[in-house]
């Protein structure tokens, strides 16, 4: 499933993020249907990763009574009910007609001082789809972590819990980091808890998850110091560009990782040698245009010609990332041209 960026929900992008805090309950001020069509997302897709358990939800439930005279009884009503769960975090949505009303969320929130109550703004009418929602609550998170001594690990940031593969994505950077010693401190955000948060600042090094995390980056740095690699590894040159990054950043020889690497990906493109000679167009979304540049680069690499009229292969979006990925797309190309 490709995800959003500038289009989609404000909502749902926050709520790709407070949703993967444990003992975090979302509380959503809006009407029930705001929360439904959600809800109703992020159970399908935490199925798909084997999370079986739906993520903790509260509607305030507005109808047009509290449109017309407002919310906020409401939502403290359901901040009560959500205290008595005992959670370690609340998050407060905000929806577009929470907004257009002028229900004053922040100051209900403040009146809660039992667990943290965080509010993110989520109107998306003002402006703003998923990706200004995901960074949002990125942001708001941001607050629970505190300046500690830099260790030799990394962070993940902006992970895009929504996407496909997106655990096989974090298993390939895991793989290839511990091809030079180096651990993964937090995802920053994907089934964490509050601690993990505050631990945040441990990290020597931030690796955000594409160019679109730049903004929360550029934040993390001025707060924490620590600074960032702007990608996940994508494509045969860009897995081992990454891995020499990273080592620069960590004052690491990455000579023998790369090395490493690159033997695996020669032994990859061998094992895919009887495509080559194969005729091939790209079959995608227009987002993933944005990714044709790693499919000329894969067809070289295997002796393809790309041309008008030759076997459609997939070219998803997101790009797989790293060695790993590329080896799960070959495998789907190889199905689409031996079909």
């Amino acid at each position: 499933m490709a995800t959003p960026n500038d289009d989609g929900c404000t909502l749902t992008g926050a709520l790709s993020v407070t949703t993967e805090i444990n003992r975090c309950i979302t509380l959503i001020h809006g009407p029930a249907g705001c929360a439904h069509h959600n809800f109703s997302l992020l159970h399908a897709l935490h199925a798909a990763r084997d999370l079986c358990i739906p993520p903790p939800v509260i509607s305030t439930d507005m109808t047009e009574k509290e449109v017309i005279f407002g919310g906020e009884h409401l939502l403290e009503e359901s901040l009560c009910r959500a205290l008595k769960k005992k959670p370690e975090l609340i998050c407060v949505l905000s929806t577009c007609v929470a907004a257009t009303i002028g229900d004053d969320v922040d100051a209900v929130c403040r009146h809660h001082g039992e667990v943290p109550v965080v509010h993110i703004p989520t109107a998306g009418f003002l402006g703003g789809g998923f990706l200004a929602g995901h960074i949002q609550a990125l942001l708001s998170m941001s607050r629970f972590a505190e300046p500690r001594e830099h260790g030799l690990s990394v962070n993940l940031i902006g992970e895009k819990t929504l996407e496909y593969e997106v655990d096989e994505h974090y298993r390939e950077v895991v793989r290839l980091l511990s091809l030079m010693g180096v651990p993964v401190n937090v995802r920053f955000i994907c089934g964490v808890s509050l601690g993990q948060l505050q631990a945040l600042g441990e990290a020597s090094l931030n690796v955000l998850r594409d160019p679109s995390m730049v903004p929360l980056g550029e934040h993390l740095f001025r707060e924490l110091k620590i600074p960032y690699i702007d990608s996940f590894p994508i494509g045969v040159d860009g897995t081992l560009r990454f891995l020499e990054r990273t080592g620069r950043c960590l004052s690491l020889d990455s000579s023998e990782a790369i090395a490493a690497e690159e033997a695996l990906q020669k032994d990859l493109i061998r094992a895919f040698a009887p495509l080559r000679g194969q005729r091939i167009t790209f079959n995608g979304s227009p987002m993933a245009e944005l990714h044709l540049q790693y499919g000329y680069e894969l067809a070289e690499a295997l002796g393809l010609e790309v041309c008008e009229g030759g076997c459609a292969v997939p070219l998803p979006d997101p790009f797989p990332v790293g060695t790993s990925g590329i080896r799960r797309l070959l495998q789907r190309w190889r199905r689409t041209c031996h079909a």
